[in-house]
């Protein structure tokens, strides 16, 4: 299958009129054409295109349509969130295949097998497996190969750890290079399951764009920006960036336990917004606060210093939940600190 072409049976397949030649198949499956690339311009109307609703999500965050992103950088837990992600989907009785480009097949194995995930169901393959043709290629260009390991494992989800190596073009042309996030969807759609993908963001920009690239934000169905949670323990954040098709998905936060020999032996998930509502109901039992009061309350409980970015995310956080309950009627204002707004519970 041409990477980037959907799939259309003969029935789907509406030929213009002039149009009389036979329909190439494939060498895929009965039935799989190549469309047609047409010697004269061609279209359709909108009532030939479906306009069924999206399925709902797996694990309330995946797309079972279309390739996923999930974007955190270095040391933040995109890799332990992918492990525990595996665990839950064999939960569903789903089957995941891991193209671990980064070839670090102990470190998969540990983290599955201390989440009490099933190893012998997780097909497992690295650049080295896919054939010497296919050796040094980018994800764009192996996407053959990638889909016969899905089809002769029986997978029902594939996992990219990660794009970078995955891609091996170098992180400049990840950036600047526009068609790359979009070569790399077009092979990933062709695969025909769900596929989750782990990016990062450029240094020192921890809520920036895949690989400093809007183009990757774009091409994707689903994008995930994980950051770090302020605790003292290893908590991953993470918000929808962008959502084709959706209206409001809830961001999740996940605590990460681990056992005395170093493994990842469970993980808490929990509505983040919901979390940080009903600490701003508790504080506020306690006083009138600005946000940047709450703020420093809240990252006064982690045992180390933080930084800068640190207290302006969790600012905007605060306060993008705190304009929420105002408008529920479950905060009001209650003056002003100088220029900051000062909040309370409003008098029953």
């Amino acid at each position: 299958m041409t990477a980037g072409y959907p799939k259309w049976t003969d029935r789907e397949y509406e030929r213009p009129p002039w149009d009389d030649g036979p329909l190439p198949f494939t060498d895929d499956e009965p039935g799989d054409v190549v469309p047609i690339v047409a010697d004269r311009p061609t279209w359709r109307t909108l009532d030939q295109i479906p306009d069924d609703p999206p399925r709902d999500l797996l694990l309330a965050m995946l797309e079972p349509d279309g390739p996923n992103l999930a974007c955190a950088a270095p040391g933040v837990g995109k890799g332990m969130t992918a492990a525990w992600t595996t665990r839950e989907l064999q939960r569903l009785g789903m089957k995941v295949a891991i193209y671990d480009a980064e070839r670090r097949p102990r470190e998969w194995s540990r983290r599955i097998a201390g989440l009490g995930g099933d190893r012998s169901a997780v097909t497992y393959f690295d650049p080295a497996d896919l054939g010497r043709k296919y050796i040094g290629r980018p994800l764009w260009d192996a996407e053959p190969a990638l889909r016969t390991i899905i089809r002769d494992t029986g997978s029902d989800v594939l996992i990219v750890d990660s794009i970078l190596p995955s891609v091996g073009v170098g992180e400049e042309r990840l950036r600047t290079d526009a068609q790359a996030p979009y070569l790399y969807v077009a092979a990933l759609d062709a695969l025909g399951i769900p596929t989750l993908s782990l990016g990062h963001p450029p240094k020192g920009q921890p809520e920036g764009d895949p690989f400093g690239s809007m183009a990757w934000v774009a091409a994707m169905r689903l994008t995930w920006i994980g950051t770090a949670g302020e605790r003292d323990m290893h908590q991953v954040r993470w918000r929808p960036r962008k959502r084709n098709e959706r209206g409001h998905i809830a961001s999740f936060l996940l605590t990460i336990r681990y056992a005395d020999d170093g493994r990842p032996c469970e993980v808490v998930r929990e509505d983040d917004e919901e979390t940080t509502r009903e600490w701003i109901l508790a504080a506020l039992v306690r006083g009138p606060r600005t946000v940047a009061d709450l703020a420093e309350e809240l990252l006064d409980e982690g045992a180390e210093a933080p930084g800068p970015d640190l207290t302006r995310r969790t600012e905007e956080r605060i306060g993008r939940t705190m304009r929420r309950l105002a408008h529920e009627g479950m905060t009001a204002k209650a003056g002003k600190d100088g220029r900051a707004v000062r909040w309370t519970l409003p008098l029953a």
